[in-house]
């Protein structure tokens, strides 16, 4: 019995040319028909064939120009065609054998190579696709976050003009607010200026009318010293003064002196004149006083014309006209029995007062309590 052998055959029934720009892929058909021995099961039956589809990238680059059909292999399954003087014998099964084996093999690593060739295409295709998907959609969110950004900004540089167009209407109603506040100011100010001078004037006279009616109240005081008071003497049209016209003022006394050429007066004519001027012959306490009258006096006719004064004896006692006694006796002629004395200009100042009789005419001193108020 002769031995089933399975075996294949491949043929190339047009070869396909390479593309011409040497770029395209190359696409070969194959078909294969497996036979097997004849059993019982097949022999009525059609032969099988079974097609694969290879493509391999620049496989054949010497395949024929102008060639644009792929290849096919036909891998028949059915009898071997067998010719006699072909066929194998018993004599070399092996040969045969080893033979076949070694274009099988050949198919199949053509195959196999052809398959991850088209494997690994597909695989960099696919990640050529996903890169170029993943920048496309990255290049497109980068457009949309700048559009979006761009319009913020074009947004917010839209508030912010507004919101400058509005400081700045502002600014221009607080300038004016400002200039109305600063003519105010200024009318203020004047008016606060002339409302201080009258102020100050009206405190001026606030303080003249004080002390208009603090010197009333003195006035008031010192005329109650007087038991009738001289208007007449101290306050001509209606101007009060500290002394009468022409007299002088020594502490709190007003002193007339009566320097006229003629003519003079006895003593009791000195003091009656005196008297109509609301006042008395002088009466000297002081050697302050003494010394004030011996500078007014003056000389005139001899040695022995002087001033009257309003010293007298009274019960052999020298008495002032305001009835008080004398302590000073500043004599020049103590021995004389005259009654009534004068004050003369000549002679030391506590020797000054000479002794007369009262029909003696000579000038006289009049004194008044001074208006002090």
């Amino acid at each position: 019995m002769e031995e089933d052998i399975q075996y294949s055959t491949v043929e190339f029934k047009s070869g396909a040319s390479a593309p011409k720009d040497n770029r395209e892929d190359l696409t070969v058909y194959s078909s294969l028909k497996i036979k097997k021995p004849l059993t019982s099961e097949t022999q009525n039956k059609e032969d099988d064939v079974i097609y694969s589809q290879v493509v391999p990238r620049k496989m054949f680059p010497s395949a024929p120009p102008n060639q644009n059909e792929p290849i096919y292999s036909d891998i028949k399954k059915g009898k071997p065609k067998i010719k006699k003087e072909n066929a194998p014998t018993k004599k070399n099964p092996e040969a045969d054998f080893d033979t076949i084996s070694k274009e099988t093999t050949q198919t199949a690593v053509i195959t196999a190579e052809v398959q991850t060739s088209g494997s690994r295409f597909h695989l960099l295709l696919v990640c050529l696709g996903i890169i170029c998907f993943l920048l496309c959609a990255s290049i497109i969110v980068v457009i949309f976050y700048f559009t979006m950004e761009t319009n913020k900004q074009k947004q917010n540089l839209s508030n912010l003009e507004a919101k400058n167009e509005q400081l700045t209407l502002e600014k221009r109603y607080l300038q004016n607010q400002t200039e109305y506040l600063t003519a105010d100011k200024m009318l203020f100010e004047n008016q606060t200026k002339e409302m201080t001078v009258n102020m100050t004037i009206q405190q001026t006279q606030i303080e003249q009318l004080r002390n208009s009616s603090d010197k009333l109240n003195r006035m008031k005081a010192a005329i109650f010293k007087y038991s009738t008071f001289p208007v007449d003497l101290f306050c001509p049209d209606g101007v009060c003064q500290t002394c009468p016209k022409d007299w002088i003022q020594f502490q709190e006394s007003c002193y007339f002196f009566n320097h006229f050429i003629s003519p003079w007066k006895t003593w009791d004519e000195s003091r009656q004149l005196c008297r109509s001027n609301n006042s008395d012959l002088v009466v000297i306490s002081s050697q302050e006083e003494q010394k004030f009258i011996k500078s007014r006096i003056k000389y005139y006719y001899d040695e022995w014309h002087g001033y009257w004064i309003g010293l007298r004896r009274i019960n052999n006692n020298w008495i002032w006209v305001d009835d008080s006694q004398d302590t000073l006796g500043y004599w020049k002629n103590p021995g004389s029995s005259e009654d009534f004395v004068h004050v003369v200009h000549d002679g030391p100042l506590n020797q000054s007062w000479v002794q007369l009789r009262n029909g003696f005419q000579n000038r006289f001193i009049c004194e008044i309590k001074a208006f002090i108020f």
